[in-house]
């Protein structure tokens, strides 16, 4: 049984500027850190092609952020790609739920039953899926109030420029 919440990685920590030599922690990354620029050519994974569209577009959002807080590694593509994969599924229940309802009635030999909706059995199991993967990788609101990123300048560096690409998400890298 853990006692509060997960250590931050040291990656976070240099981002908000709370990172203390007497408390350094070894990094997140085992192999070498993936750029936000090798995006593209270094973020390809077997089964992305068969994934949904909007699948597609949540991992590509994912690796961005991940990308731009120093964390990632080639190591941790999979399981973006299945937090992408569990997210579209969440969402497709979520949509099922709202076109369907909480229950269904079933015409049935005996008269009518009222079931609940498998949907949501699954939206739950999603959840379940989505919130083990994604504080792995400081995707909870804590995490992200804890990020003090300022908005991009026009000649921005460092920092603000990897925010600026990923702000620019309307060009996704090509997939092969």
């Amino acid at each position: 049984m853990t006692r509060g919440r997960k250590p931050l990685p040291k990656e976070l920590k240099q981002l908000h500027g709370t990172l203390q030599p007497c408390r350094d922690r070894p990094s997140s990354t085992i192999g070498e850190v993936i750029k936000v620029e090798d995006i593209g050519s270094k973020c390809q994974i077997s089964g992305l092609k068969s994934a949904t569209k909007r699948a597609r577009e949540i991992y590509w959002s994912l690796v961005r952020k991940v990308a731009v807080q120093g964390m990632l590694d080639e190591a941790f593509l999979s399981q973006l790609y299945f937090y992408a994969v569990e997210y579209d599924h969440f969402m497709k229940c979520t949509e099922s739920i709202k076109k369907e309802g909480l229950y269904l009635v079933i015409e049935g030999k005996k008269g009518t039953i009222v079931v609940q909706n498998p949907a949501v059995k699954q939206r739950e199991n999603a959840l379940t899926q989505l919130l083990k993967i994604g504080s792995n990788f400081g995707f909870s609101p804590v995490d992200r109030q804890r990020l003090k990123l300022q908005k991009e300048d026009p000649k921005a560096k460092g920092i603000k420029a990897i925010f600026g690409v990923i702000m620019n998400e309307d060009q996704e890298p090509e997939e092969q």
